[in-house]
């Protein structure tokens, strides 16, 4: 577990959250973006399909703490190879704040789990992935107990127990 964060860390990271697009690369080779407290873009919705359910996740920057690019390179292509293992279809994506130079490869993985998504975000030490099912806005699934006691409950936020 990592360090606790104060609540105006925790705050800032919910903002950023809230703030950021999380595009998508579809395979016509269009982009579509997810957003927090959002119903999916109806091109998502095709390629999730009979699923309903995905994770948009990442494996970059642990517990939001910044790694050179080589490093997030290497934990990401770790997160495709268990999905791929799985035998789970995944999209290609960005998290990024429009006007920003921040950008945080990730994946949109279709038709998984939840006990398998909590693993991988664990595994990836990762404090939120985004849990997209159709037609349902976008939530958060928050992996920080200290944050739950710091925010408290909200519509687009899902806590999830160690």
């Amino acid at each position: 577990m990592p360090a606790a964060d104060s609540i105006e860390r925790i705050r800032a990271l919910l903002a950023l959250f809230r703030e950021s697009h999380y595009d998508v690369d579809l395979p016509d080779g269009a982009t579509a973006a997810i957003r927090v407290g959002a119903p999916l873009p109806e091109p998502i919705v095709r390629w999730i399909g009979g699923e309903r359910a995905a994770v948009y996740m990442t494996a970059c920057n642990p517990h939001s703490q910044s790694l050179p690019a080589v490093e997030n390179e290497q934990r990401l292509e770790r997160l495709r190879t268990r999905v791929r293992d799985r035998g789970h279809a995944f999209l290609e994506g960005a998290g990024h704040v429009p006007g920003e130079r921040w950008r945080e490869p990730s994946l949109l993985v279709r038709g998984i789990d939840d006990v398998f998504v909590d693993e991988l975000a664990r595994e990836c030490e990762q404090n939120a992935v985004l849990m997209v099912r159709s037609p349902a806005a976008v939530v958060m699934r928050i992996y920080r107990p200290d944050w739950e006691t710091a925010i408290g409950a909200a519509d687009d936020i899902e806590w999830v127990s160690p």
